[in-house]
């Protein structure tokens, strides 16, 4: 059967990445025949590319009633799912393509990045060494061998994984970018910095490199690096490790105060609050810090996302105002502004890392929160006059929001 003009068009307007464009001639050679399942296919690849889920979905699910034994149909259904955060949802499809059809690397490599994801990494290992033995120079699985090794602590492995990821991708933006957060997991900001700009070089419009160069930039501050490391290890714990941690902290916390308090060393206790504040609430802060310091730099703010400024420019606002009102109470000794100040800074927690959240759900409560804080701050004066009042409800609505996210997230 020779193939219509229009699917020919819409194909290489595809390959080229222009999926808008190839839309129309897709759908213009699905109703020239019957034997469209390649241009269906391709069209629903387009929908998928443009983030037009529901339309690509509608199509595979046609598909699939059609022509049930396609790998690569769940497949696709598997990475919409994973898109829509649906990982449960995305691992059944994927295993389904891998029963219709074995010997495709790929899927195997997609099943190892969910299985990353859930922090089940010598699993997710197993299937990309077994998408490996398909297929030794796969990228995908290459790519996610190096990183899994680096979260297993394999370091030697992984730098052998990555030699051969360059070796044979010398030109390839996404091993680039891929080998320099493999580094800057590993703490070598000088290679991480290398292989983004390459990457970035090769791709100047790639959003993953980006993110690295900035991450890696930020790194050149001590406090940064510092909480670089510990973030990178938190999210290589389970959920239950992560819980076990910051209750475990907390538990040692307070041990440490009742201890002090019964030796006698109370002059102790304002520093290790301090130590404590600084190690728990610093993770919640660093990154927007960091971003609002990226803003005054004439290059690195370049480096960052619309979301990223958002959250800059909300820490230096909340920052200034809190400063500011703390200030102008010193001078004036009217109590309200003390409680504007001290809200702002609490602020400070939810509202500029709301707009870093990947999930949509954790970013918006993050924005309503933090603005619900500032409004009990600022309006709650108006329903009762104990200031020590509102600041003690700003101040829970704080240490709250800190458990209420990690149980979210």
């Amino acid at each position: 059967m020779i193939e219509s003009k229009n699917h020919q068009r819409g194909v290489q307007l595809f390959e080229l990445g222009r999926f808008n464009d190839a839309i129309p001639y897709l759908q213009q050679a699905i109703t020239e025949s019957v034997f469209n399942y390649a241009s269906k296919y391709y069209l629903a690849l387009c929908f998928f590319n443009i983030e037009a889920y529901n339309k690509a979905s509608t199509i595979i699910d046609e598909l699939v009633s059609e022509t049930p034994n396609e790998g690569n149909l769940f497949f696709l259904k598997g990475q919409i799912a994973s898109r829509l955060d649906k990982s449960a949802e995305a691992l059944t499809l994927v295993n389904q393509s891998i029963e219709l059809n074995p010997y495709q690397a790929d899927y195997f490599g997609f099943k190892g990045a969910l299985l990353m994801e859930n922090k089940k990494f010598e699993e997710a290992l197993h299937f990309v060494n077994e998408g490996l033995a398909l297929d030794p120079k796969n990228t995908p699985c290459l790519n996610l061998r190096a990183r899994l090794l680096t979260k297993l602590n394999r370091k030697e492995e992984a730098e052998q994984t990555v030699e051969n990821i360059l070796f044979d991708n010398a030109e390839n933006d996404y091993a680039h970018a891929n080998v320099g957060w493999v580094a800057l997991e590993n703490g070598d900001t000088e290679k991480a910095l290398h292989h983004f700009k390459q990457a970035l070089q090769l791709n100047p419009n790639m959003q993953y490199a980006r993110e690295g160069m900035s991450t890696a930039l930020k790194t050149k501050n001590f406090f940064y690096k510092w909480y670089l490391k510990y973030a990178f290890w938190m999210s290589n714990q389970s959920s239950k490790n992560q819980w076990i941690f910051i209750i475990g902290l907390y538990i040692a916390y307070r041990l440490g105060i009742r201890l002090l308090e019964a030796s006698d060393l109370t002059f102790l206790i304002i520093p290790l609050v301090v130590l404590y504040l600084v190690f728990v609430l610093g993770g919640w802060i660093m990154e927007s810090l960091s971003n609002t310091i990226l803003l005054l730099d004439s290059y690195g703010k370049y480096l960052l996302t619309d979301n990223e400024k958002y959250s800059g420019y909300a820490f230096g606002s909340l920052t200034f105002a809190g400063i500011a009102s703390v200030i102008v109470y010193f001078i004036i000794g009217n109590p309200l502004f003390m409680l504007w100040g001290f809200t702002f800074l609490c602020a400070l927690l939810p509202l500029p890392g709301s707009f870093l959240r990947a999930k949509k759900r954790t970013r918006m409560f993050g924005l309503f929160y933090g603005v619900a804080m500032i409004s009990v701050g600022l309006l709650g004066i108006f329903f009762t006059a104990d200031v020590m009042l509102l600041g003690g409800i700003v101040l829970g609505m704080m240490v709250v929001y800190t458990w209420l996210f990690n149980f979210l997230s």
